[in-house]
């Protein structure tokens, strides 16, 4: 492991893995075959209310996407879909890799801090943002940032914090039914 390896992983402290991001052109088909082949079942679209997505962490981007998810144990799998919009590293990834594994994600409950400590060590971020979901609970806030770690992780690293009435809360199927019942996110059959 390179010196820059060795001070990214005692930064990061990254927690389990929690989701693979997945870039597709087919929403529909893909969430089947997973499901058909896999048992994973239920799918769920988060109800997006306001969206605020930046390049680099500076150049504001207005694009749409599809994205589904479901879980396999505690791994979430994330299939996203460019829909129309501002050039972005989903639409990239499909363009130069075709669909397939586009990140690793890791849900934390320090992002700001953890970005400050990346920052100050010269990591990168390719895109990040700001994600509120529609609901009767009043929906959840979700930061997430896209880290520069292909050359020395092989691929994208996602940090993704997410927040229900001002509480951190871990992704999982369950919080997911729930927001099925408040209106953030809706329940699929594929």
């Amino acid at each position: 492991m390179d010196d820059k390896a060795k001070r990214l992983a005692k930064v990061l402290k990254l927690p389990k893995l929690g989701q693979l991001g997945i870039v597709v052109k087919d929403i529909e088909k893909t969430a089947k075959f997973y499901s058909d082949t896999f048992g994973l079942k239920p799918w769920f679209r988060a109800g997006l209310s306001d969206e605020e997505h930046n390049l680099g962490g500076k150049k504001r981007l207005d694009f749409d996407v599809d994205i589904v998810m479901a879980f396999s144990g505690k791994i979430q799998f994330e299939l996203i879909r460019h829909v129309k919009g501002d050039r972005n590293i989903y639409l990239d990834h499909l363009e130069k890799h075709g669909e397939g594994l586009h990140h690793l994600g890791f849900f934390v409950s320090d992002f700001d801090k953890r970005m400050e400590a990346l920052d100050k060590m010269g990591i990168g971020v390719l895109q990040s943002g700001v994600i509120k979901s529609v609901g009767k609970a009043g929906g959840s806030v979700t930061k997430y940032a896209y880290l520069d770690t292909v050359e020395i992780g092989g691929i994208i690293f996602e940090l993704i914090q997410t927040k229900f009435v001002g509480v951190n809360i871990k992704m999982s199927r369950l919080w997911f039914e729930l927001g099925n019942i408040t209106g953030d996110l809706e329940k699929l059959k594929f």
